[in-house]
């Protein structure tokens, strides 16, 4: 019970949960951009048809650096499975890899989104049990000096 906790304690307990809070809402950002990357890879593959093969591209080096390029195989694509590993799949295997991603990383959203939620209304209760400490024992010592 942590009513039971002295101002001291719940204002270490409180710092604790802050730093929690800043590593959920980093992961949450994380994750979120994320499913942003692959939702736009996904975009991407409709661009993959038979009607572009052999048109000319612009192809990201970086995210400010291009070359010209042509667009020659449009039945298969390089996929990244996880760490900078890539697998040739067909556009409708790399469609389908990537539908799995995304609702598997939508998942994680979710959870750590509720996660994030749950520790957000611990803190508040946690600032809630300090000011109504801190009252007290401001009421108190104005007591005491009544004496």
């Amino acid at each position: 019970d942590i009513s039971s906790l002295n101002f001291e304690q719940l204002t270490q307990l409180h710092s604790q949960m802050q730093k929690e809070i800043e590593t959920i809402t980093q992961s949450y950002g994380n994750l979120r951009m994320a499913v942003g990357r692959f939702k736009t890879s996904e975009d991407c593959l409709r661009h993959i048809v038979e009607s572009n093969s052999e048109k000319e591209i612009m192809v990201p080096l970086t995210s400010s650096l291009y070359i010209p390029g042509k667009m020659s195989d449009v039945k298969k694509v390089m996929v990244e499975v996880g760490d900078k590993f890539f697998v040739e799949k067909d556009v409708p295997e790399a469609k389908k890899f990537l539908e799995r991603k995304i609702a598997y990383l939508q998942k994680r959203v979710e959870g750590v989104g509720a996660i994030l939620s749950q520790r957000n209304q611990d803190i508040n209760v946690i600032n809630m049990i300090r000011q109504a400490k801190a009252q007290a024992s401001l009421k108190a010592q104005a007591e005491r000096k009544k004496r």
